[in-house]
């Protein structure tokens, strides 16, 4: 196992911002939604979801394939970055 299932299999949990598109954020709750309609019910937090899928891309990818993969997506040219306060 990589070092992020080393982290979460010893409770050593970090808190950390995410930012998510609209899709994904409702995907999530959607995700939440079919684990309390489940029997026996569980509570699956977005937490939870993002931790798994971390676990399974480093699983498939080297940090160096993730990078290239994030690289190769287009661009907004529009995007102003992110907001100042």
């Amino acid at each position: 196992m990589g070092a992020l299932a080393t982290a979460v299999v010893a409770g050593e949990l970090r808190k950390v911002a995410v930012y998510l598109d609209e899709g994904t954020d409702t995907a999530l709750e959607a995700i939440r939604y079919a684990g309390t309609t489940r029997r026996p019910r569980l509570d699956v937090s977005k937490s939870a979801v993002v931790r798994l899928a971390l676990e399974r891309l480093l699983a498939q990818l080297s940090h160096e394939e993730v990078v290239a993969a994030i690289a190769a997506r287009p661009t907004d040219s529009q995007a102003s970055g992110r907001k100042r306060r």
